[in-house]
């Protein structure tokens, strides 16, 4: 029954509680990758056909019970698992879950694009791997777009042409509904909305602190967290009422648009603003004027980190840059293939001015694993610490909340930049966090963090010295 097995979880240790939870998730990895697999196989088989179904979908409602879109969903999957070379095996083997093969079966379900994943496949399942899934969706995004130019250019004018929005009332209560329309407008939107959503968390605070003084930490906020958001909502209305901006006049931007050199020297190549080719003919790069890579693949692989978004990682496309650049309605950034180092050395204790900015611009949001506060309103920490040598540059940077960054200090856990580029959290005991199923990262020796044994081994040669340095010395 449920509830003895609820007994025996309650009296875990939290230790084994985790260890069940991840061996739970890692077992139904490997079954949902099992079960898409069988339904590859079926439908090659045409299974479907014996009890009279028209297609693997009908069998699938009727054997399964699953709704029309459960039925579509693991179709999807099962096609994505049958013709994506690893994807079974990093799925049955727990080192992605479903979210991330969902995205594998969105790729598939792409007709024009889904033929060129084949190369690409390699460098995607590392990525699902060791990416937070929102940052993941954003590597698939940009495959997309960039495997599929044409398309996406359509989809995002066609959202545009479509877009709509409401704002109701419902049973007595508000309603607002948008869709479609500009990423950029999107963006800015949300932007907005979350900057009034602190600006409530912060009204809270002062309240509770108001009230109970330092003591203030022990008590509950007066609003939950969707009450504040319903009241910004209302509080962004009442604000555009009254407030001159209503009459059109211009606000300070809310959004940096974050694209790399390579990138913004196609978009002015490709709207006639900078020559194309050399004397001989030959297609060019603007910017350095070498051969552009011939083909996708080379044009990927030559630089993996190529930048068209928003620095809260919404991907967008080069014409929407390209109009917001030549409104000067949107701040950008432009950055080269190592990326913006604003390099202070040790001079500084804090990050400050524009090396804060710049450790902010290329982080979408705090990096402690499972947070999903924006960078905006997060702290700049070093990776490495102030005490142990780090240096205030934007290589040993990490963006963290107040909340994890002062538990970063409590807890004793550091951080550490691996050669992919993720900055990892590492427990005081030596262990990383890492989800489910990841590897352990590889992490490459600098000058401000030399390879280093473990904290525990380190500990142990501590107490070793000391004692020695205890003992009386021989006569």
């Amino acid at each position: 029954m449920l509830s003895d097995l609820v007994e025996e979880l309650v009296g875990l240790s939290d230790a084994a509680l985790d260890e069940r939870i991840r061996a739970n998730e890692s077992e139904r990895r490997r079954l949902d990758a099992e079960l898409a697999a069988a339904v590859a196989v079926a439908d090659h088989r045409r299974l479907y056909a014996a009890d009279g179904h028209r297609s693997m979908a009908a069998y699938l409602r009727a054997t399964l019970n699953y709704s029309t879109g459960e039925a579509s969903r693991l179709r999807s999957l099962s096609q994505a698992v049958d013709r994506i070379d690893g994807l079974g095996d990093a799925w049955s083997g727990g080192h992605i879950g479903r979210s991330q093969a969902t995205e594998f079966g969105r790729i598939q379900s792409n007709r024009r694009v889904r033929d060129q994943v084949g190369p690409f496949a390699p460098m995607l399942l590392e990525q699902a791997e060791q990416l937070p899934h929102r940052e993941f969706v954003a590597c698939v995004d940009h495959f997309i777009r960039t495997a599929d130019t044409d398309g996406s250019h359509h989809e995002r004018d066609e959202q545009i042409e479509h877009r709509d929005a409401h704002v109701s009332e419902v049973g007595g209560t508000l309603k607002v509904d948008a869709h479609g329309g500009d990423p950029l407008a999107a963006a800015e939107a949300i932007s907005i909305f979350e900057r009034f959503v602190e600006a409530e968390f912060q009204a809270d605070l002062a309240a509770r602190r108001a009230e109970h003084g330092d003591a203030s930490d022990g008590f509950d906020l007066a609003r939950t967290p969707k009450q504040r958001r319903h009241d910004a909502l209302i509080a962004i209305f009442r604000r555009a009422a009254a407030s001159d901006t209503a009459t059109g006049a211009k606000t300070d931007p809310l959004v940096n648009i974050l694209i790399d050199a390579d990138t913004w020297a196609r978009l002015f190549a490709d709207s006639g603003l900078a020559a194309t080719t050399d004397l001989d003919g030959h297609r060019i790069n603007p910017f350095t004027g070498s051969t552009d890579p011939a083909d996708l693949l080379d044009a990927l692989s030559v630089d993996p980190d190529t930048r068209c978004e928003t620095t809260r990682g919404q991907q967008l496309h080069p014409h929407d840059v390209l109009r917001a650049a030549l409104s000067g309605h949107v701040r950008r950034v432009v950055v080269d293939t190592a990326g913006t180092v604003i390099d202070l050395g040790r001079k500084s204790r804090v990050f400050t001015g524009s090396a804060r900015q710049a450790a902010k611009l290329l982080i979408t949001g705090c990096e402690h694993p499972g947070c999903a506060l924006p960078a905006d309103f997060c702290q700049v920490d070093h990776a490495t610490g102030w005490v142990d040598g780090g240096r205030t540059d934007q290589r040993n940077t990490a963006i963290r909340c107040a909340g994890h960054n002062n538990d970063k200090h409590r807890h004793r856990w550091r951080s550490r930049r691996a050669t992919n580029g993720r900055t990892f959290t590492i427990r005081a005991d030596g262990t990383i966090m890492l989800p489910v199923g990841c590897r352990p990262p590889t992490f490459a020796a600098t000058d401000d963090h030399p390879e280093m044994p473990d904290p525990i081994e380190l500990e142990r040669i501590r107490r070793h010295v000391l004692q020695r340095l205890a003992r009386p010395l021989a006569s």
